[in-house]
């Protein structure tokens, strides 16, 4: 660090300075304008790609937001610009120019040119000029509500084809710097909890966790959409349990303490790939179930499922059954009525992530799976039934394991998307006190990085 003099000179070395000018980064932004044609051209090319890993998905405005975005553009109105970067990510899947702000615009311009949808009944004429075989000309208005592109006039779908579109290409900026630029061109707008989430995990571990959550395993279960980023979210309250994070609940206010501060320290590649492995499993037997049964897989219940898979999968002496069958037996049991009771929300909806319903669900699908290969005697010598004096509290001693951690933590190799990779390496580390682990933790230097920033705009 310089020794500032004064305002303007600065000693390096015992040798006095004056700034002069700022040093020219070596990547650049440069402006390249396109034509509505060409620009559907290269997306339709694939030369021009979404980023998918902090942006929203790109069905979030609904049909009136995108006829007023399309009904702006045959009225000549400007739309702002549009934001690339090329070479977004040194992965492989990333090379190409990756579009990183204005995921919304570009998906209503496309879809419409395809003729995905049609203009909104209430859409309002456009002023248009008119001339008769004389050469005459009037200006009239034109109506346009209800329309799809293939069913405008010849000459508007050339004046909605050569509309010009702006965009700024970043060259040669790392991630996290494409992380950075767009949090300062949102900063001040309010993003949903769930898609803060999304952000400050960065783009660098999103690239493992994006895999988990495209999975077929949230198709169609309720209140798992990748719209609103419910299905992320899922994903990270599984982690908090997986990982054994001290977790006082999982409500979006605890999710995104976890992610901003504490996901480095707890989150490991073992634990990554384990969640992808019970996921993909958990996706496979769902195709084994009857449509009733999967409207039983819901964002409050998968996290659970998959820690109960991941002890059914360590248990021995199974005799033939598989983790359907049981399924089977535990939702025709009493215990899943009591299961049930720990799911419903009351009042603000805050009960169901509640530490209390958390591990009281986890209890009862965890003893139910003991008490059918027959693993633990629930009358224990006092005459006492474990099982009814536990479901709904757990042990000190159990929720003080969250505070243990067995596994390294690591370092993501930003060239890769597969879990079996073998550049993830990972070391043992043994289990101590958890103020000393936590300690450690902290010293180790291969951890994720994160970047606390907020979610792109259309």
């Amino acid at each position: 660090m310089a020794k500032k003099m004064n305002n303007n000179t600065f000693e390096f070395k015992g040798i006095s300075y004056t700034l002069t000018n700022r040093v020219r980064d070596k990547s650049e932004v440069r402006d390249v304008v396109y034509s509505i044609e060409s620009y559907v051209k290269a997306v339709d090319e694939g030369k021009i790609c979404r980023d998918p890993l902090i942006q929203r998905t790109d069905d979030q405005w609904s049909r009136k937001q995108r006829s007023k975005f399309i009904e702006a553009i045959l009225r000549d109105r400007p739309i702002g610009s549009i934001t690339t970067a090329k070479g977004r990510a040194e992965s492989r899947n990333y090379r190409i120019t990756s579009l990183i702000d204005g995921l919304q615009r570009t998906t209503a311009i496309v879809d419409y040119v395809h003729d995905r949808f049609a203009l909104d009944k209430k859409a309002q004429p456009i002023l248009c000029k008119f001339e008769d075989s004389e050469g005459n000309e009037i200006e009239e208005y034109l109506e346009i509500s209800g329309k799809r592109f293939s069913q405008l006039p010849d000459a508007i779908k050339d004046f909605f084809n050569s509309y010009t579109i702006i965009t700024y290409l970043y060259e040669n900026f790392s991630d996290d710097e494409l992380d950075d630029i767009v949090y300062c061109m949102n900063n001040g707008k309010t993003p949903t909890s769930y898609q803060k989430i999304r952000f400050l995990l960065g783009s660098e571990n999103m690239r493992y966790l994006q895999p988990i959550c495209d999975s077929t395993l949230w198709e169609d279960n309720r209140n798992c959409k990748a719209k609103n980023d419910s299905i992320l979210c899922c994903v990270i309250r599984t982690l908090m349990m997986l990982s054994n994070y001290n977790y006082t609940n999982l409500g979006s206010a605890q999710m995104t303490r976890f992610v901003e501060s504490d996901y480095s320290d707890y989150v490991k590649i073992s634990t990554v790939k384990e969640l992808n492995d019970l996921v993909e499993q958990l996706a496979e037997i769902k195709y084994q179930m009857t449509d009733e049964e999967v409207t039983r897989l819901d964002a409050c219940s998968i996290p659970h499922l998959i820690l109960n898979l991941k002890k059914f999968n360590a248990m021995e002496n199974l005799e033939g059954i598989t983790y359907i069958d049981f399924l089977r037996k535990f939702w025709n049991s009493e215990d899943f009525a009591s299961y049930t009771e720990y799911c419903e929300t009351k009042g603000s909806g805050a009960s169901q992530y509640s530490i209390e319903s958390i591990d009281a669900r986890q209890y009862i699908i965890d003893d139910f799976l003991d008490e059918i290969f027959d693993k633990t005697d629930k009358t224990n010598k006092d005459g006492v039934n474990e099982y009814e004096s536990n479901k709904k509290s757990i042990t000190e001693e159990a929720r003080a394991e969250r505070n243990c951690e067995t596994d390294n933590y690591f370092k993501v190799n930003t060239g890769k998307t597969d879990f079996n990779d073998k550049s993830m390496q990972t070391d043992g580390r043994d289990c101590g006190e958890a103020s000393d682990f936590r300690q450690k933790q902290k010293e180790i230097g291969n951890n994720i990085p994160r970047h606390q920033s907020e979610p792109e705009s259309a």
